[in-house]
Formats: structure tokens, C-alpha cells, sequence
């Protein structure tokens, strides 16, 4: 890579400032035609944001397209509408998590059993999966202030819904409202997020948004953990629903209005830059089955950690918070990571988990605290890295390939506790690492058939790729102007002493013109 080009991708002192044009793409024509053949306790304190992890773009295939409007921004309100995304990004994450860590709670003062509680967390992963595509599809012609903004106005008022919830039925009904609300914001945030900014601060843009996710398990579930246990399990939810609100509004006053492409309806999209339908199926295979491994043990990780590996319930938050430390400071390690070794990323955060479960199955106090920790770490750098190597196969509009994503890797988180229960009811608690460990090691199996064509191929930076292609592009349209126009028996040579002949005759024509007009 160009060392001007790398120092501008993370250097630049104005982020709204456009990425010059490639000087030298001849520095990667080789890569590039080497590359162009074809070739019963449900209870956790820190439950994965599986949905709220598809802003982690790195490598987008997307162009990166700016409206007048962002770049009418100046980088302070850019910065400042980057915060409040962010901060909604923690919102829907602490969300997503907190039916999980206020099940016990939830279940005390609703008077149902805590199994009950695991189902809502089934019904609400089974919403996003329906409603994601459907969403983003419906709304991809709408400005993305309205979209964002109508969408956080919705999910509060479903996060209401849940505050005064005085049943089962109608928690479940705030937990769905809430959870539609959570798949489109999901789907059209890091869009919203990218077309502030210039394309190549794509990657430090979309990374602090999900950090904003990642600060979730960090503060915000242990926050609505201590809440729930101290004050009740209601109030963490009107707390919520306050925090949405606000974020209605300034959402509304921050983006930009986007009114060009909202009257319009052409925001454009891209597929990915190696769009193939047989790698985005395997990636989505990847997801599933790691998803399910996940949520199989941890949706169950709090009763396993107490009864099984012997830690106070006093220590759990902590522990949680830690883990939470952890998967934020993997998410920022792993950035540069991503672009050119996607694949080997998702190898890394799969063994990771494997070494996890593992000493999980051990089931005493150290070999908890390791695995929660490995836990962490592979987690955060496994969906970052499936999300991009997804975007770089999508065959469709970049949109759609991630929230396609987002359903495999729900109904994975749907599956999970279900597949769960049943082996607790059927065997034991201490089943269940194993069975973690079963699934990880074959989704593990799945990224050993990637063929070394395609790893070779994935290894080039997509805004090199992009560059060469362009430049590729224009040779083609210049040669094919030049079959239509010039003789199409002349060689190249020979078209060049046509062009250069034919110039001169217009030059004397136009002399001879300039000449009788003074006359």
C-alpha cells in the first residue's frame, strides 16, 4: 500500500475532509490481476449483542457515498451526530441484555417462572429476524433522519411498554415492539454513520459506534443489574425510555436532513466487491453455528458460574465488567486486523472460543474467570470479522447482506436457549460448555475450506481494489470510444496517427472558420 494513502486513512485532522484520488494504482496492479481470475435458571448479567454488533464495518463494500447535506456538515455537528449514534447504539444494547440480567427479578414480581423469562429472550431474537430485511427493504427509499428517528421513537415507546409491563404477555409485547425497532436501527446505522464522514475514515467511524455497543456489557448491564436487584426490576426500563426519548429528538436536530436522496429514492448501493453466493452462504453457516454454540452456554451463565464453578453471586458483575473491558479494547485491536486478514480473524476469535469452552467444562473458580475472559476477547473479534468477510461476499446491496446477517446470527441466539433448556432438563448444566464446544469446533471446520485463491483475493485492500477497478473501467470505455469512432481496420498505432490527423484538420478548419468571420 501507498505510505501516503495509510497515512491518510488515519491521520487526517479534518474527518470531513474527501480521500484524494489513488496516485499510483499501478502499485497494485499486480496483486489485482493476480486476483482476477476466477477463482431452569436463565440468568446472565452480560448477554452477547448479537444484533447490535452488525455496525462493525470495516471493509465495507458500500462506495461510501456522502449527501450534500453531510458535506455541508461541519466536522463538530459530524462528530457530535457520531456521539449521539453511539450513544444509541448503548441504549439498544443494554436493551437487548437486560431481559437476561433482570430474569430472576422479572420473575419475582411478575410471579413467573424464571424459564418463562428465557422464552422472551427467544421471542425477541425471532422478531429481528423476521422483521430486519423486511424493515430495511420498506424504509431504504426514506431519509435517514426520519428512518433513525421514527425508529428510536418507536422503541421507546416499546421500552415503555416493557417499564409498566404488570404481566408475562405484555412484557413480551414491549420486548417485540422494542425488538422491530432494534433490527432496522441496526441495519441503517452504520450507513447513517459512514455518510457523515469522508469514505476512507469508514473504518474509525463505524469502530466508534460500536464501541458505544460494546460500553453495554461494560456499564450498562451491570448498571441495570445492581438497578433491577436494589430498586426493581421496572425502573432500569423507565430509565431506558427516558434515554430514548432524549435520543428521538437529538437524532432529529443532529443528522442532517438528506431530503435529496429522501424525494429521489436513488441513495445508491453496491454489492460487494467479491460478491459470491457460495462464500456469503458459507459465512452465514459460520455465524449460525458459532451463534448457537454461544448462546447455548450463555444464556445459562450465571446459575453455571455459581452452582457449577463455585463464584459468589457478589462477584458476577464484576466479572461481567471485565469481560466487558475486554471485548472493547478487542473490538478497537482487531480494526486494522479485519481488512486483509478477515478470514484469519474469524479463525482466531473461533479458537478463542473453543479454548473457552474448554476450560469452562472444567468448572472451577480459575478456569471460569480464564473463560470468561477468552470468552470475551473471541467474541468481540468473531463477529467483527464475520460481519466484514460477509460484506466483502454479499451478492446483493450491501444493506440487504447485513441484514441477512443479522438473521442468521439471531436465529442462532434464537435457537441457542432453546437447544439449552433442553439439554439442561435432559442431562445437566455440566453438558453444557461441551456442547459449546461441539458447535464452535465445527463452524471452525467450515472456514478450513475457504481455498487459498479466495484468501489471496480477500487480502487486497478494497480501496485498492476500488482504485484498480475504476482505472481498469476507464481503459475499457476509452477503447471501446475508440472502436466506435475510429477506423476498424487500424491498428493501435494507426488509430493514434488518425486521432493526431484528424486534430489537425479541426485546428485548420477552425483557423480557416476565424479567418472569414473577421472578414
Amino acid at each position: 500500500m501507498p505510505a501516503t494513502l495509510e497515512r491518510t486513512v488515519y491521520d487526517d485532522p479534518d474527518p470531513t475532509r474527501e480521500l484524494p484520488e489513488v496516485s499510483d494504482p499501478e502499485a497494485c496492479d499486480a496483486s489485482s490481476r493476480a486476483d482476477a481470475e476466477p477463482q431452569d435458571d436463565v440468568t446472565t448479567a452480560s448477554m452477547p449483542i448479537v444484533a447490535s454488533t452488525s455496525s462493525v464495518v470495516v471493509d465495507n463494500a458500500d462506495a461510501g457515498t456522502r449527501s450534500f447535506e453531510a458535506l455541508a456538515l461541519t466536522p463538530r455537528r459530524a462528530n457530535v451526530a457520531l456521539a449521539i449514534l453511539a450513544t444509541a447504539a448503548f441504549a439498544t444494547g443494554a436493551n437487548e441484555a437486560s431481559i437476561v440480567a433482570l430474569s430472576q427479578s422479572i420473575s419475582r414480581g411478575l410471579a413467573v417462572p424464571v424459564a418463562s423469562i428465557g422464552l422472551v429472550v427467544t421471542v425477541f431474537a425471532l422478531t429481528v429476524v423476521i422483521a430486519s430485511t423486511p424493515l430495511t427493504l420498506l424504509t431504504s427509499r426514506a431519509s435517514k433522519r426520519l428512518t433513525l428517528s421514527l425508529t428510536l421513537g418507536v422503541w421507546t415507546v416499546g421500552v415503555g411498554v416493557a417499564a409498566a409491563s404488570q404481566s408475562l404477555i405484555q412484557l413480551a409485547g414491549g420486548r417485540i415492539v422494542s425488538a422491530a425497532a432494534h433490527a432496522l436501527f441496526w441495519a441503517v446505522v452504520a450507513p447513517t454513520a459512514a455518510s457523515l464522514f469522508a469514505p476512507h475514515l469508514r473504518a474509525r467511524t463505524v469502530t466508534r459506534v460500536m464501541v458505544g455497543a460494546a460500553a453495554a456489557g461494560v456499564v450498562g448491564t451491570p448498571v441495570i443489574t445492581l438497578a433491577g436487584t436494589t430498586i426493581g426490576w421496572q425502573a432500569p426500563y423507565w430509565g431506558l425510555a427516558v434515554m430514548g426519548a432524549l435520543l428521538t429528538v437529538a437524532l432529529a436536530v443532529a443528522l442532517p436532513s438528506d431530503h435529496r436522496h429522501a424525494r429521489t429514492g436513488r441513495t445508491p448501493h453496491t454489492r460487494g466487491d467479491l460478491p459470491s453466493r457460495r462464500m456469503f452462504a458459507k459465512v452465514l453457516a459460520v455465524a449460525f453455528t458459532a451463534t448457537v454454540g454461544m448462546s447455548v452456554s450463555w444464556t445459562y451463565i450465571v446459575p453455571f458460574y455459581t452452582r457449577e464453578a463455585g463464584l459468589s453471586v457478589v462477584s458476577i458483575p464484576g466479572l461481567f465488567a471485565l469481560g466487558g473491558i475486554v471485548a472493547v479494547a478487542t473490538t478497537l485491536a482487531v480494526t486494522r486486523l479485519l481488512a486483509r486478514n478477515v478470514v484469519h480473524a474469524v479463525r482466531v476469535g473461533l479458537a478463542s472460543l473453543i479454548a473457552a469452552w474448554a476450560l469452562l467444562a472444567l468448572a472451577t473458580t480459575w478456569s471460569a474467570i480464564a473463560a470468561q475472559l477468552l470468552q470475551a476477547a473471541g467474541w468481540a473479534a468473531l463477529l467483527a470479522a464475520l460481519l466484514n468477510w460477509a460484506m466483502r461476499h454479499t451478492p446483493w446491496r450491501t444493506d440487504v447482506g447485513a441484514s441477512m446477517y443479522s438473521v442468521a446470527v439471531n436465529f442462532g441466539a434464537a435457537a441457542g436457549p432453546v437447544i439449552g433448556a433442553t439439554i439442561v432438563a435432559t442431562w445437566s448444566m455440566r453438558a453444557l460448555p461441551l456442547v459449546s464446544l461441539a458447535m464452535t469446533i465445527a463452524a471452525g471446520a467450515i472456514t478450513t475450506t475457504v481455498d487459498t485463491a479466495m484468501l489471496r483475493r480477500l487480502r487486497v485492500p478494497r480501496r485498492l481494489r476500488v482504485a484498480v477497478q475504476a482505472r481498469f473501467a476507464l481503459r475499457q470505455r476509452r477503447e471501446a470510444w475508440v472502436r466506435r469512432t475510429g477506423p476498424t481496420a487500424l491498428r493501435p498505432r494507426g488509430r493514434a496517427v488518425a486521432f493526431t490527423q484528424g486534430a489537425a484538420r479541426a485546428r485548420r478548419s477552425l483557423r480557416y472558420r476565424n479567418r472569414h468571420l473577421r472578414r
